[in-house]
């Protein structure tokens, strides 16, 4: 276990990302040429412990919840929407390796800092059940952002959870020097993120790295033990992808940032500032009250309804803040296309980020009755 360091507050953290927002917004363009993080930008976050907001305070981490999650990673995103989305995605898998075996956490947690990338579920043939643990064979994944500066990943599979019983889902630790990398992520937008696609030809995964997905869902019973902190009372359904929302209310304030500071955004202008600015503080708004209303319910990880909201209203969020992005973007006049604009890089990121599934209110647009 690693020695104890004194955790930060939840404004101590929110600070700190905005501290470091300028230098990091330095390197996005480094990061959008690179199509990965420059090591100075990831150093950036692990001295101000920002992977570990969630990871619990007895394993060396902020002890903290989703809220300090999501605005986080929206401070970093008036940066960089590269360094959010890599802030939100790594930094929330170490609320699932917290409910891992003990053996496994001492693995994962022993370092500084936290960077366990994530792979939501890996293609190809179902893990096989073998003795000592799952045997991968012939597997690749896509989309798993943080790849390069990761040193464990979270993936989903389909395994069958004893011998002969049919496969179900379940999440694992792949260590990632044992994987084999991709170099496609040639994407137009969140370039420096890295999310390039993997390979498993061959892994036996021992069982301590292996968790059924049904135990992060706090209505059943962990089989390992889960922390009993406020986080830990919520369902990964619900609040998985919140702190992805931070990205998009970043990315939101960054292109009216540039706007308020072109030729054209200090007079009268096209757009309605106030009016964009409060579409932000209202998504904003938004998320935080469902978080509060998470937290207090009476129901583990939610009712029915309030989960359903909450993922209603992170696609909302989302949706209402790359509208605002476009706004600005399409107010910006003909010089905006050329690589160099700032507002550009804004745009083609939050596009990126708002092309995830979560963002898609036809999918989450009704909550139950």
């Amino acid at each position: 276990m690693p020695a104890p360091v004194p955790a930060l507050s939840h404004d101590e953290a929110v600070a700190a990302a905005r501290a470091i927002a300028p230098r990091l917004a330095a390197y996005a363009a480094e990061a959008d040429r690179l199509r990965t993080l420059p090591a100075e930008a990831v150093r950036l976050l692990d001295d101000a412990r920002l992977f570990d907001v969630l990871t619990p305070r007895v394993w060396g981490g902020g002890g903290l919840g989703f809220a300090t999650a999501l605005l986080t990673t929206e401070e970093l995103s008036r940066g960089c929407a590269s360094v959010g989305w890599l802030r939100a995605v790594m930094g929330g898998n170490t609320w699932t390796v917290a409910q891992f075996p003990m053996e496994a956490r001492q693995e994962v947690f022993a370092a500084p800092s936290s960077r366990v990338a994530l792979q939501l579920k890996l293609a190809g043939p179902p893990a096989h059940r073998v003795p000592g643990g799952y045997l991968l064979r012939g597997m690749w994944g896509r989309f798993c952002s943080g790849i390069d500066h990761a040193e464990w990943i979270v993936a989903g599979v389909s395994a069958p959870p004893a011998p002969g019983a049919e496969p179900e889902p379940h999440v694992l630790l792949l260590p990632q020097e044992r994987t084999v990398g991709i170099d496609d992520w040639h994407t137009s937008g969140l370039r420096g993120t890295g999310s390039r696609s993997f390979t498993v030809p061959e892994l036996l995964v021992p069982e301590h790295r292996v968790l059924p997905l049904s135990a992060l869902d706090p209505v059943n019973p962990s089989p390992h033990g889960r922390p009993r902190t406020t986080p830990y009372r919520m369902a990964f359904a619900a609040v998985g992808t919140v702190a992805l929302a931070g990205v998009l209310l970043g990315a939101a304030r960054a292109a009216l940032d540039a706007y308020a500071g072109s030729p054209g955004g200090s007079g009268a202008g096209r757009l309605d500032v106030s009016a964009l600015t409060a579409t932000v503080d209202t998504a904003r708004a938004l998320l935080l009250t469902d978080l509060e209303v998470l937290a207090a319910s009476s129901a583990p990880g939610g009712t029915p309804e309030e989960r359903a909201r909450t993922r209603r209203d992170i696609a909302y969020a989302g949706t209402r803040c790359r509208e605002v992005v476009n706004a600005v973007y399409e107010a910006s006049g003909s010089a905006v296309i050329y690589d160099d604009a700032p507002v550009q890089r804004i745009w083609r990121d939050a596009n990126a980020a708002a092309q995830h599934p979560t963002f898609d209110l036809r999918r989450w647009g009704t909550t139950p009755s």
